[in-house]
């Protein structure tokens, strides 16, 4: 069996690590697509409608995420506490019928008799 060497990777991606610096045309490219896409960004962001009000009403809608995420919790713990007792009742009624198939098995006595058959 061919033994498997694990060499130790120091970085992801060791063999695709671009090595070379970035020439200057290459980097003043970068920066221009950088400075269009956060042009972009901004204007998009003068366009939302109502931005005052949206951070007004920040604080508010955190605290509603808050009480929801509260009363999410409250009512999974009474589905948990409703699926616990059927659980457990389902299991007690088969603990019980057990019981009950155990006692008439040890107070019933078996019948002796033997059946032969005849060829």
């Amino acid at each position: 069996m061919p033994r498997l060497t694990n060499k130790t990777r120091q970085y992801l991606f060791k063999k695709k690590l671009f090595l070379r610096r970035k020439s200057k045309i290459q980097l003043i490219k970068e920066s221009f697509l950088m400075m269009l896409f956060g042009i972009f960004l901004l204007v998009i962001n003068y366009f939302i409608p109502e931005k005052l009000e949206l951070f007004n009403s920040f604080k508010k809608n955190i605290i509603d995420i808050f009480f929801k995420i509260l009363e999410i919790m409250h009512l999974s713990i009474d589905l948990l506490t409703v699926l616990f007792i059927i659980c457990t009742t389902f299991f007690s009624l088969f603990l019980i019928v057990g019981s009950l198939n155990r006692f008439i098995k040890v107070i019933l006595p078996k019948s002796r008799k033997i059946n032969i058959q005849n060829n």
